[in-house]
């Protein structure tokens, strides 16, 4: 089977060509060739809408912004995990661990623009494509259609992008750009939903279970229907999300990973799980220079190591988020390699230098954790061909298991709570084959099963008490044979030192506020938490369903007490503010967009 990795070399006027400029959105034309000229062709055509799938990958010329280089990993990293406090990164970012951004954070107008820039290509090759005469097409109108489906599923993406993290947006339609409709006003978050929502409605109609002409990677129905079923749940058409998520699980063409820890791996792109996924390819090189021939290339180890071992991280991880876990569930030992442990993948311990063998680190006062879903790999070799899954099975699950309790029918919503959690109890793991990129042990016994969810989350966090577990105490050096620490291990030419650390149990000194949600939302809170982490999607679902608050009163208590070895917690100074749970419309579209004022910001920002 084919396979496209959507990167192109070069774009037809189908969409525009690209600026370089640091005013990326403005699309100067050209006359090399006339669009009617390019419309003769199906080929031409392919070409422009593989001009749109390219802004799914980072652009990596001289002079791209942060963002711009780094899409994929920024904003969607902190978009989606700095304001819950499980991951907290440092420097500039550590606004968002604070829940104090504004609108003249960097990264809000970079993200609003990298969206826009992309809605603005397929409005371009939308207007194009309505000339098109279908008799150009190999199989006539239903090829014109299949392209047509594909590109505005691309637009109503970047569209879920910007509802999701902003409400209502400013919505150019076909042939609608920024060049001929710079002044837009804001709609609602309703309508800006009903609009995605028609984008996916036509897509669904006309696409296929497989992806178009073999080429995997290409969209399909199967993520449109899943997209589409999120529209619907933030519009609350619960009933509408429920069908389409249940023709997803239905379909046969999906299924969970028998390994959790095998989602995440390098070289194994669009695996049975996926549904929606940006896929990197394993280049002969992937060493520095190698974005020189491609945008198609990451850094998710040289971006979410600890920096004792190379790393520039975001991957440090609360210990609250650690100590969460029921035991059991193997998403923990999967997900995180924790302070004083050693990376299940290479040999790097956590603390195994001086300075970083204690609980916090860096000038920040960082928990010593870390996420390892993309850091699998020393970050000496900086590229790494480990996709990233924006939407999984186990997500449609969940999404249908909302729908389902929702709708009454919360016999169903548990049953598929259970499907997600069995496969975190290792109750696949029978079916799968060792894979020596993320060594692990197998559970070789297909009747585990994980507790019952609905007993557990009856009694999880129902009354008043306080977050605690168990962490790694530094004890000191293993002693070389000459009798000191000095150099006791070598990895790569790199002599460190071999921790003694002994478990011990600490509480936090003051009480959390229960949840008093229904089981239900405490449960699926618990499991989004536990199977999205470092992923892309939970703080959008805690805000979609309005808990947001209830849950970081839950897990984070308010408290200003610092951080140190003797106090191995979160400090939270701040008190929940609902607003947050939208972005602020970034400062550069307040000043720029003439219809918008003041009154048009998401509230309590100014």
């Amino acid at each position: 089977m084919k396979k496209i990795h959507l990167y192109i070399a070069a774009i037809s006027l189908m969409t525009g060509f690209m600026s370089c400029s640091e005013k990326f959105l403005e699309i100067p034309q050209t006359d090399i060739v006339a669009p009617e000229v390019l419309l003769t062709n199906q080929a031409y055509i392919e070409e422009g809408l593989n001009g749109i799938y390219d802004l799914f990958y980072a652009e990596k010329y001289s002079g791209a912004s942060d963002l711009q280089s780094n899409w994929n990993l920024k904003p969607q990293m902190a978009f989606s995990n700095y304001p819950t406090l499980d991951i907290q990164p440092s420097g500039w970012d550590i606004t968002f661990t604070r829940h104090e951004w504004q609108p003249d954070f960097y990264m809000f107008g970079d993200a609003w623009k990298r969206g826009y820039n992309a809605i603005d290509r397929a409005n371009r090759f939308l207007a194009n494509l309505e000339n098109a005469n279908p008799n150009v097409f190999d199989n006539g109108e239903t090829t014109k259609q299949i392209i047509e489906s594909e590109a505005r599923a691309i637009r109503a993406y970047f569209y879920t992008f910007l509802c999701q993290n902003w409400g209502g947006v400013p919505m150019l339609l076909t042939g609608d750009t920024y060049s001929n409709t710079p002044n837009k006003p804001r709609g609602t978050a309703e309508e800006a939903w009903d609009a995605v929502i028609s984008d996916l409605e036509y897509a669904r109609d006309h696409l296929d279970w497989d992806p178009w002409k073999g080429n995997t990677g290409r969209i399909t129905k199967g993520m449109v229907k899943a997209y589409l079923a999120q529209a619907y749940m933030y519009n609350k058409r619960f009933a509408d999300a429920k069908k389409e998520l249940k023709d997803v699980i239905d379909c046969q063409k999906y299924s969970l990973n028998p390994c959790y820890a095998y989602i995440h791996l390098a070289g194994e792109v669009w695996q049975k799980e996926s549904v929606w996924e940006i896929a990197y390819p394993q280049w002969p090189y992937m060493g520095w220079g190698a974005e020189s021939t491609t945008d198609a290339v990451w850094w998710p180890a040289q971006m979410t190591a600890s920096g004792e071992w190379g790393g520039w991280g975001p991957g440090n991880t609360s210990y609250e988020f650690v100590w969460s876990f029921e035991p059991g569930d193997k998403r923990l030992q999967y997900s995180v390699v924790q302070y004083g442990d050693v990376h299940p993948c290479y040999p790097a311990q956590i603390g195994a230098s001086e300075g970083w063998n204690q609980s916090f680190v860096t000038g920040e006062i960082l928990p010593n954790n870390y996420c390892i879903k993309f850091w699998k790999e020393s970050p000496d070799v900086p590229y790494c061909a480990i996709p990233i899954t924006y939407m999984r099975l186990a997500g449609v699950m969940l999404n249908y298991a909302e729908c389902c309790f929702e709708t009454n029918d919360p016999a169903e919503g548990w049953k598929y709570i259970k499907i997600v959690r069995d496969r975190a109890w290792g109750r696949l793991e029978p079916q799968a084959s060792p894979n020596s990129y993320h060594p692990v042990t197998l559970n070789t016994d297909p009747n585990v099963e994980a507790p019952d969810a609905e007993t557990y989350y009856s009694h999880y966090k129902r009354t008043v008490g306080r977050n605690g577990g168990m962490v790694n105490v530094f004890k000191g050096w293993v002693q070389n044979s000459a009798g000191t620490a000095d150099s006791t291990f070598s990895y790569k030419g790199s002599y460190r030192k071999i921790g003694i650390y002994e478990r011990e149990y600490v509480e936090e000194p003051y009480d959390y506020k229960p949840y008093t949600l229904p089981v239900w939302k405490v449960a699926l809170i618990t499991e989004r938490r536990h199977e999205f982490y470092g992923e892309y999607s939970f703080w959008q679902d805690l805000c979609r369903m309005g808990v947001a608050g209830d849950y970081i009163d839950a897990e984070y208590p308010k408290n200003s007490i610092p951080e140190d070895s003797n106090n191995i917690h979160t400090m939270r100074s701040f008190d929940f503010n609902p607003t947050r749970m939208l972005f602020p419309i970034p400062l550069l579209e307040m000043e720029t967009n003439k219809a918008l004022t003041q009154e048009d910001q998401n509230p309590g920002y100014f």
